[in-house]
């Protein structure tokens, strides 16, 4: 019996072994896709999937080129969890808010997963952002290759933000003043126009409180002398003071119309 049972079992084995060995075990792979919305833009210049946008004067979408630049947009992705698609040749499903995979660099030093990325130099690979300034996100995963000529993708919570970094007062000012300037440059028009905005709203303030001061002193002066007349010296005075009030909002309404239009 015990050889008959051991004869059984090899038997029992064998056939196992010869039913199971035509079976291949394939590890599951999976492609880097997102759950985020993508919209079809349309996209001026070398763009690619896991690029970072910048949106350009005349409605312009273009691969990002300037560090931590105010007019980050969103991210290129080929394979996003939904897309609208405008039928547009040169278009390509660009995402806002949501995580995408980011083509990034180490040209300002490694990214750690929590880390703010921006855009960089070269169009549209994002960076390291180690200052305050405008943001495309925030970094998902780790990136170690310390080789600045080297791209790679992270996955990245993408949302073009401003992010203050800590730092002293004093260089966070001079970084937005030279931001400022900087953005001058590019867009002169837009920039003069604030600039006679600013000078139409100044203007306006300082001659209403310099006509509020003059007329305050002569309605004192006016009391003083003639205390009969009271009723109507004030009066007058809240006359003179609406007058002024009316010629500053005159001129905050004209800088606001030189700012719309």
């Amino acid at each position: 019996m015990k050889k008959i049972a051991i004869i059984l079992s090899v038997f029992f084995v064998l056939c196992l072994g010869f039913k199971y060995s035509n079976f291949e075990f394939v590890p599951e792979t999976y492609a880097q896709s997102t759950q985020a919305v993508a919209i079809s833009t349309p996209i001026q210049g070398n763009s690619f999937d896991g690029a970072i946008i910048c949106s350009s004067s005349g409605n312009i979408y273009v691969p990002c080129s300037r560090e931590y630049d105010p007019n980050l947009f969103g991210v290129v992705t080929n394979s996003p969890g939904v897309s609208f698609e405008n039928g547009v040749s040169g278009s390509f499903p660009v995402i806002s808010n949501g995580d995408a995979f980011v083509v990034v660099s180490s040209a300002n030093g490694v990214i750690k997963k929590g880390d703010y990325v921006t855009s960089s130099k070269t169009p549209g690979v994002g960076m390291l952002a180690k200052k305050s300034g405008y943001v495309i996100g925030i970094s998902l995963a780790d990136y170690t290759n310390t080789d600045p000529n080297v791209k790679g993708e992270i996955l990245v919570s993408v949302g073009a933000k401003p992010a203050v970094l800590t730092k002293g007062a004093g260089n966070n000012l001079l970084q937005l003043i030279l931001e400022g300037v900087s953005g001058a440059f590019e867009s002169p028009l837009a920039a003069l126009r604030y600039i006679v905005a600013g000078i139409l709203v100044i203007v306006s303030v300082v001659f209403s409180l310099l006509y509020f001061g003059r007329i305050a002193k002569s309605g004192v002066e006016a009391l003083g002398r003639n205390p009969l007349a009271a009723r109507a010296i004030q009066l007058g005075i809240l006359v003179n003071i609406l007058m002024a009030i009316v010629i500053m909002v005159v001129g905050l309404g004209i800088a606001y119309i030189v700012l719309v239009i």
